[in-house]
């Protein structure tokens, strides 16, 4: 590339010399503003010779009558470097239809013993051999003259040094780079945050410590890393990426599309602009200090070390529980049961669905048909697992790999001012901080396990035991750590949905393990369940890739078809058919009128089914009123709509079984205290969003926070921590919620 640019000098010049040109040297021992006058014939050199000093210079060109189709054009050819440009300077927008001509252009030249400063010790020294020489050369086609200005100066600023505040004025056509030299003061990693009140659209890079620097809009993307900001941003590098130091670029933007998909400088509808004045921008920076390899040690080992303990502790508690608590006064037989399934016969049908009071016993008649269909909730969660992690892993360490190798920060949409990289990562702390899922996970498996050794399947007493179910939930818990580490390797739109399924898939566990306790024999199959489970991740996926009103209306009709369908289940009692035709029946039958064919039998039930539906037309008015005020995204508000059903479920469950004058038992009771205290507190953090992947990368850096814990976590990575106990106690509380009845028939437990 230097050759290249040799070579377009000297056939430049070249090109001067053999045609009739007026060629004009002049020699300046001074940097000082020059005014001069240039047209078709008379093009004009100046030379500088022997400016000693470590600091770069910046040659500075402005022509107020200089026209955009015969443009004046500057080469600066230093002894290793030769760089170009032109007056007025063409800015293209990142909407290609528009074009920018500026004015005013300045460029930093790169020292030429670059190389050879970044090697002395200090820059107190100015050794005499370091001196810079220039030859800037200006010619233009318009047979008019024109006026120009050239500057040479010095960029006295241009070393940057560590906790230290440094203003840069940046805008289009003047650019502007520092440089950060490393000493032995430098930590493992180098943390740079920058602000600007201006709300520009500006584009930083940080680039290795060689000549020349890309510091246009046009080729910064082309070396090292970047990222777009308006008022906020911060860069985390590791120093073993650049050798002694780095250069740090800013570029601005003709518009803001870029940072907010508007161009807010200028007007719509103009195509082409030509601007005199450059609109500028004024950026704050500071180069500090990351954390180093002690301080990740330390984070590391601590957090894993609290939640080991803390999950040891629970396992022993339940254990505890498990011999000397509520379900130890119970007692237990081994029964062995019949393989056999009769399904009801017609009478059997309606007889239950004239019934308004009914019992247990009717819906829990073949224990092994119940803990079959649990189990297939385990085998499914795990195969579900396997072949949605194993194209995700794929998938997002492609995409670190791309961002790795382009230097792209806008790809993934991270908290800047807390993403601190290892192994590669460029976010380590979010992707460690989910190792409290995987560990609480393996720790309700251990629980359910030892329950399962200690309560055995029983015919007659008792809800029946759904142990695959419980199962499931641990796994389903392990996997959305897996996962949820998985988009934190690369959090954006196109992979929102890694970080959520699971999630579904658990808020889903909860509500079929309420519903299976008191209906066994009719609950929903594994089949039936993660159908439709598919069917509204799908609905999800869509939503998230284009979220429009089309799509949110249409899951609002589908989902009130839903809603009136599963009530029917609800209130039928899985009988559905059965019930319409009764209620057909009634409703011929001329002694029967209207009222009471429509008055419902079971008024308990359907009181609550109304509230349920009120509940979640409710959910669903919030979710488009939020959206339309650009809150949420589809796949939250699709998350927050099933776990405010399962919210919904336990509430009625728990106020049924006190209706029905059960007990929640102390272990119920403890469980469900710890869940609403960890829920509460972790939700807190989880509401103070850090990222927000609904807008641009620079609107995204608005939001972003300082790590608040070991320097190493910020309040995303405490949700992670909470919200895995939280779950724990969420499972403990269902897995011992009806420890109180153990020892009652089945008969004598009220269906509800």
């Amino acid at each position: 590339m230097k050759t290249l640019s040799h070579m377009v000098l000297i056939i430049y010049l070249g090109s001067i010399y053999c045609s009739n040109i007026e060629i004009v040297q002049i020699y300046r021992n001074d940097t000082s503003p020059i005014s001069l006058q240039l047209n078709s014939q008379r093009q004009i050199i100046l030379i500088y010779k022997n400016l000693t000093t470590l600091n770069p210079y910046r040659v500075k060109t402005s022509s107020e009558n200089a026209q955009k189709d015969k443009p004046i054009l500057v080469v600066a050819q230093q002894e290793k470097e030769v760089t170009a440009w032109s007056v007025p300077l063409i800015v293209e927008s990142s909407k290609l239809e528009k074009m920018y001509y500026y004015n005013n252009v300045s460029r930093t030249l790169c020292h030429d013993y670059m190389d050879n400063i970044i090697s002395i010790q200090g820059f107190s020294l100015v050794p005499l051999n370091f001196s810079q020489n220039f030859i800037i050369a200006l010619s233009t086609s318009d047979p008019n003259d024109v006026d120009v200005i050239v500057e040479l100066e010095e960029e006295k600023d241009f070393y940057v040094k560590l906790d230290q505040n440094y203003f840069l004025t940046v805008s289009p056509s003047e650019p502007n780079y520092v440089f950060h030299k490393f000493n032995t003061n430098t930590s493992d990693t180098i943390f740079i945050e920058m602000y600007s009140e201006d709300e520009y659209c500006l584009t930083v890079s940080v680039q290795n410590s060689k000549c020349p620097v890309l510091d246009l809009n046009k080729d910064i993307k082309y070396e090292g890393t970047y990222q777009t900001i308006n008022t906020k941003g911060a860069i985390t590098i590791p120093t073993r990426q650049y050798k002694d130091g780095f250069f740090l670029v800013f570029v601005a933007k003709p518009d803001n599309y870029d940072c907010s998909q508007e161009s807010s400088y200028i007007p719509r509808y103009t195509k082409v602009l030509s601007i005199s004045q450059n609109e500028s921008s004024t950026v704050m920076f500071k180069i500090n200090n990351g954390i180093g390899a002690k301080r990740y040690v330390i984070a590391i080992l601590v957090t894993f070390f609290i939640c080991v303990i803390t999950g040891f502790l629970l396992m022993v508690t339940a254990f505890i529980f498990h011999r000397y608590g509520t379900i130890s006064r119970n007692t237990y037989n081994d029964v062995s049961v019949s393989d056999y399934f009769e399904p009801m016969s017609e009478e059997q049908i309606i007889k239950i669905l004239k019934e308004d009071h009914l019992n247990l016993s009717q819906f829990a008649r073949y224990p092994k048909r119940i803990k079959q269909r649990s189990y297939n909730y385990l085998w499914h969660t795990l195969s579900i697992a396997i072949f949605y992690s194993i194209p995700v892993v794929q998938l997002v360490i492609t995409y670190q790999r791309i961002e790795n190798a382009t230097g792209n920060e806008d790809m993934c949409y991270y908290n800047f001012f807390c993403a601190n990289p290892a192994f590669s990562f460029s976010d380590f702390n979010h992707i460690y901080s989910n190792i409290g899922y995987v560990i609480f996970g393996i720790i309700f498996i251990c629980v359910v396990v030892d329950r399962h050794r200690l309560i055995k399947m029983r015919k007659d007493k008792g809800i029946p035991v759904h142990y695959g179910l419980f199962h499931a939930m641990g796994v389903a818990l392990i996997i959305e750590g897996l996962l949820s580490s998985c988009y934190h390797i690369c959090p954006s739109q196109s992979n929102y949905q890694f970080d959520t399924s699971f999630m579904y898939v658990m808020a889903v566990l909860c509500m079929v393990k309420l519903y299976q306790n008191r209906h066994p024999d009719i609950n929903a199959t594994a089949y039936t369940t993660f159908s439709v489970l598919g069917i509204a991740i799908f609905m999800a996926m869509i939503g998230i890739l284009n979220g429009n009103l089309v799509i949110w209306i249409t899951f609002v009709v589908c989902y009130s078809f839903l809603c009136i369908f599963l009530s029917l289940k609800i209130y039928y009692l899985n009988y559905v058919i059965d019930g319409l035709r009764q209620l057909k029946k009634n409703l011929s039958n001329s002694g029967i009128t209207i009222r009471e064919c429509f008055r419902p039998i079971r008024k308990t039930r359907f009181i609550l089914l109304v509230i349920a539906n009120i509940a979640n037309y409710a959910m669903l008015g919030i979710g488009l009123w939020l959206y339309a005020d650009n809150v949420t995204d589809f796949g939250t508000f699709l998350l927050g709509l099933l776990m405010g059903n399962s919210v919904i479920h336990a509430i009625f469950y728990i106020i049924m079984k006190l209706f029905n004058k059960e007990k929640i038992c102390m272990e119920a009771t403890i469980y469900g205290l710890l869940s609403l205290v960890a829920w509460s507190s972790s939700g807190v953090f989880f509401l103070d969003a850090a990222t927000l992947w609904t807008v641009t990368p620079a609107q995204s850096r608005q939001w972003n926070q300082e790590c608040i814990l070991f320097q190493f976590f910020d309040k995303h990575d405490i949700w992670h921590l909470l919200s895995a106990p939280a779950l724990y106690f969420t499972f403990m509380f269902l897995m011992s919620l009806d420890d109180d009845i153990l020892d009652i028939d089945k008969s004598e437990i009220p269906v509800f």
